[in-house]
């Protein structure tokens, strides 16, 4: 019998952990070795059970799975690890060194699928580029940040070695691509989409 792929669902919403670990549990070649709903626990996981991949959530409260990839995969570069949203981050998740991205909307099948190219094929599995994401430029995501900080524009400005008119540009070019009417907007926007830090707004 050959080995079943060992997976740990990392979600802090328990509901949602435990749903997803017993349909990936009807798989054959499926093993849900651990269900982690305290980012914090991620450390202990894989030192203690080793699992194959981690299929994880981007937002997780104060915990963000994009940091949480790059910080993991500097010290398990060998584990494989699939990003899941609701929306769409496949740009923000490959930057982090995921294996994979997979939308919270895609059927049990689907996600399978993922999981199996990842760990069997050694592939990388991400959906096509949403608008904002390809052309959000890196100067746009630190003024966006920033603004999340709660930072005027003349300290912004400051803060990037910029002038006012600048930042000014930029957040007219933020606020149309993100697709929100102020800097509020623009800010719970880049929270939900892992640009910004929660736990600065």
């Amino acid at each position: 019998m050959e080995r079943k792929i060992k997976i740990a669902v990392i979600d802090d919403h328990k509901m949602v952990a435990t749903g997803l670990a017993k349909e990936l549990s009807e798989q054959p070649d499926f093993a849900v070795s651990a269900v982690v709903t305290d980012p914090r626990e991620i450390d202990a996981l894989l030192s203690e059970t080793a699992p194959d991949v981690l299929l994880m959530d981007i937002r997780m409260g104060s915990h963000n799975g994009i940091k949480l990839t790059e910080k993991i995969k500097s010290q398990y570069p060998e584990v494989k690890i699939v990003l899941m949203s609701g929306y769409n981050m496949g740009q923000l998740a490959r930057d982090s060194k995921a294996d994979a991205f997979a939308s919270k909307e895609e059927p049990i099948d689907v996600l399978a699928s993922t999981i199996r190219k990842v760990c069997l094929e050694s592939a990388s599995v991400f959906p096509a580029d949403s608008p904002f994401e390809e052309k959000l430029t890196e100067a746009e995501k630190d003024v966006l940040r920033l603004m999340g900080e709660d930072l005027t524009r003349k300290e912004i400005a400051a803060a990037l070695y910029i002038s006012e008119k600048t930042v000014a540009n930029h957040t007219t070019s933020i606020l149309r691509k993100l697709n929100v009417r102020s800097r509020i907007g623009a800010v719970l926007k880049g929270v939900e989409l892992g640009l910004v830090d929660s736990s600065a707004v």
